[in-house]
């Protein structure tokens, strides 16, 4: 499963020509019967697929996964909901180390730090350090935004009933509840498809959200994970461990490095509220951005779409055009406002 061979570009069709090597009867890409029946299913997944695939150097599978996540876009202001994931091939202590060891030496007082919390200075003074510790991280930074009007993604209307009997959830979830628990561990069951090998270990830490607020629910979403993932992951897998910030009051781990993730789904979200409302779907680029963004979020997107690093970065934003919807990787325009950056 680890000798992937690259792909290469048809320019007479403008997307990737992928050759599978022999021997990898489990590869996303391959017309099995549940590949199909997937993209049947969740056609937008298997666009997301390509794109963070395409954006990945050769090989990326491995048998230690670690998955940090953050989320933004709750405001009323803001056009799209933010999911961001951070994946770090190993069990993630290297990862952990380092943004440690950035924040000790950074912030007195054991602050943490946190998009929402720029306004302290200290935090403010440390932003550019701690952003160039993430930037020598092996891995790679994956935020898909949605957009609101997108109401449902994993989930149709009038299911969750069923969903919740099939899946085998006990706690109480709306219908719109369900459908954000189904995304966030939809999400990182791509993460899984792309990255993971046959008994592979994921550790996924994310932020204290509503989908695990509590015992019930965190049992349902570490369950929901599992069983999202068989429909992308045909491989048997190792330890799935779901964590949360929350679970690591003392030693400020998690906090660290879902650090990461916050950062990137604070300024994105920032971006979502400048969004144009007729800007064209363009290829290439998706967002307009206005004047007046905040130096926090200036300093963090150049950060962001800056691919001489180690750290890959990837934007992917779902966007509703009338009654269908567009899935497109986002390209940075020059300084919120120039050319658009092609590929």
């Amino acid at each position: 499963m680890s000798n992937i061979s690259s792909s290469t570009h048809d320019p007479a069709l403008n997307v990737p020509r992928i050759f599978i090597p022999p021997g990898a009867e489990n590869d996303w890409r391959l017309l099995t019967p549940l590949n199909i029946q997937v993209r049947r299913l969740w056609p937008w997944a298997f666009s997301i697929q390509k794109i963070i695939s395409a954006s990945e150097p050769h090989p990326r599978k491995t048998g230690r996964l670690f998955i940090a996540s953050d989320y933004g876009g709750e405001h009323p202001r803001a056009t799209h909901h933010i999911y961001c994931y951070l994946v770090v091939r190993g069990g993630g202590r290297q990862c952990i180390t380092a943004l440690q060891r950035a924040r000790e030496r950074l912030l007195p007082d054991r602050r943490r730090m946190s998009y929402k919390r720029l306004d302290d200075g200290h935090r403010r003074h440390a932003l550019i350090p701690y952003l160039q510790a993430a930037a020598d991280l092996d891995g790679h930074l994956v935020a898909i935004a949605v957009d609101k009007r997108k109401k449902w993604l994993s989930t149709t209307e009038g299911t969750a009933a069923d969903l919740c009997q099939a899946f085998g959830l006990r706690a109480k979830w709306s219908a719109r509840g369900l459908e954000l628990l189904m995304r966030k561990v939809h999400f990182n069951a791509i993460m899984l498809s792309i990255w993971s090998q046959p008994y592979c270990d994921l550790t996924w830490i994310t932020d204290q959200d509503e989908f695990v607020a509590n015992d019930r629910r965190h049992d349902d979403a570490l369950l929901a994970g599992a069983r999202m993932s068989s429909f992308y992951v045909p491989h048997p897998m190792g330890v799935f461990r779901l964590n949360t910030t929350g679970q690591d009051s003392e030693a400020t781990d998690y906090e660290d490095v879902c650090a990461i993730p916050d950062l990137a789904a604070g300024m994105l979200s920032e971006i979502a509220t400048r969004v144009a409302a007729d800007m064209p779907l363009e290829d290439g680029v998706l967002f307009a951005m206005e004047s007046g963004m905040p130096t926090k979020a200036e300093i963090i997107a150049d950060w962001f779409w800056d691919d001489r690093m180690s750290l890959r970065k990837t934007l992917i934003s779902i966007d509703v055009r009338g009654s269908q919807y567009a899935v497109r990787k986002v390209h940075m325009a020059n300084q919120y406002g120039g050319s658009p950056a092609q590929e």
